[in-house]
């Protein structure tokens, strides 16, 4: 079922990147949104362009990380608007480094938010959603959440939860005339690199490159996120690569798992220069 006009949106983690354009394209239906994020001036700045696109705008500081602040969250959205239409669990965090090596602090900061703030935006729009009998939830999860590259374990272990989640979700939720999708998007540019915790300064390298030179960016993935919450599907992987990667691991998970040890050790070689681990 398609979003309705004008339709009435929470987006957490909307101060920048995909949060953010994903609010610029809501607000070009005239979308009354609230722009949710930890950071109030780039909560601020989204809203300014949410209103310049044609939309509406309310901005509402969220840790996602704290249940209480997901249901004020909900509570202020019931008070702006009269009711949701479609929420989307954006906020994201990444942290890289070896198993072992990684602070465990690091780990429980990705499963805070990348796990538990799924969790808890799903735990408490879902039965205001069964109530009304209508609405979607997107959750952003990843293709790491499919397909598993080295020295991102809390990154892929988190999104693979969210996918599992998400199917789950969607099984409940569709008697009720609720929508679930889980967006799968390989590297597309946005600052989530940059602001990663790294167990070393060879993986912040590593990382960083990889999304700055990724041929995406966030509008365009929005853009795609969107027609599948529109279409009512269940999975969103919007580059080619994820679909690709994703049929090739279920025909042959043995020979895909080979095949991505190669492919980390050649991008290695590729963006950090030989000789480096």
């Amino acid at each position: 079922m398609s979003l309705p006009p004008r339709p009435r949106a929470v987006i957490t983690g909307a101060g920048s990147g995909l949060g953010r354009a994903l609010c610029e394209e809501l607000a070009r239906r005239q979308g009354r949104l609230v722009v949710s994020d930890i950071d109030a001036a780039s909560a601020e700045e989204t809203a300014r362009r949410v209103t310049a696109a044609g939309g509406e705008a309310r901005v509402h500081l969220c840790d996602v990380a704290r249940p209480e602040q997901v249901e004020t969250l909900a509570t202020a959205a019931e008070s702006a608007f009269g009711g949701v239409d479609l929420l989307v669990n954006n906020a994201g965090v990444l942290s890289a480094g070896r198993v072992g090596e990684l602070p465990l602090e690091d780990w429980k900061h990705v499963l805070d938010v990348n796990l538990w703030g799924v969790i808890h935006g799903c735990h408490v729009f879902a039965p205001r959603f069964r109530r009304q009998g209508f609405g979607h939830i997107l959750n952003i999860a990843s293709a790491a959440g499919l397909m598993y590259v080295p020295d991102l374990a809390p990154y892929n272990a988190s999104k693979a939860a969210v996918i599992a989640l998400s199917e789950t979700l969607s099984a409940e939720l569709r008697p009720a005339g609720v929508g679930v999708t889980v967006a799968c998007p390989t590297f597309f540019r946005t600052n989530i690199a940059t602001m990663g915790r790294y167990a070393d300064d060879t993986l912040r390298t590593l990382g960083t490159r990889m999304v700055d030179t990724a041929r995406i960016g966030p509008d365009a993935v929005a853009r795609k996120l969107l027609k599948a919450v529109d279409r009512g599907a269940l999975y969103e992987l919007p580059m080619a690569d994820a679909r690709w990667g994703w049929r090739f691991r279920r025909l042959s998970p043995g020979l895909f798992h080979r095949t991505v040890v190669a492919v980390d050790s050649y991008m290695r070689r590729r963006l950090l220069g030989p000789g480096k681990p």
